[in-house]
């Protein structure tokens, strides 16, 4: 699915789609891409204070190790419930690659947020979510409020 449209991102935000749990905030402006992932946190189901149902990941890691982010997506939490995987920080590396065997065997139990940096158009994670029927792509620029 296309990135969403400005007037679509607030009723994304505070009502997720779990048919979309794979979910990619990204843009130049860090302060809303930040902003913007904690409302989603918060409103996704997830305790966000519990540090076995909320899992936080460095970018250059889950890019590094390619399985990481699978494994953790997969994991089933210690009390039952989803879990909220979220990846943030700067990478050379791509991290893509990481993320598409997610995007092909869909997400149950688990939520996947990245917080990305500005990507261009056809960037390769941002075409990976922008495709994918069970993501979503959420951009972040100063002029949308």
């Amino acid at each position: 699915m296309p990135a969403l449209k400005p007037g679509e991102i607030g009723r994304f935000l505070a009502r997720p789609d779990p048919a979309r749990r794979a979910i990619l905030i990204y843009g130049p402006d860090s302060g809303l891409v930040s902003e913007r992932a904690d409302k989603l946190a918060a409103s996704c189901g997830v305790d966000t204070a519990d540090p076995f149902a909320t899992i936080r990941l460095d970018a250059d890691i889950a890019a590094a190790d390619r399985n990481r982010l699978l494994d953790e997506a997969f994991t089933v939490g210690m009390f039952g419930g989803d879990r909220l995987i979220r990846v943030s920080g700067q990478t050379r590396r791509n991290l893509a690659d990481a993320v598409k065997p997610l995007l092909e065997q869909g997400l149950e139990n688990a939520w996947v947020l990245i917080e990305a940096g500005d990507l261009k158009k056809g960037a390769a994670l941002r075409t990976l979510f922008e495709k994918a029927p069970n993501g979503v792509a959420i951009p972040c620029y100063q002029d949308e409020g």
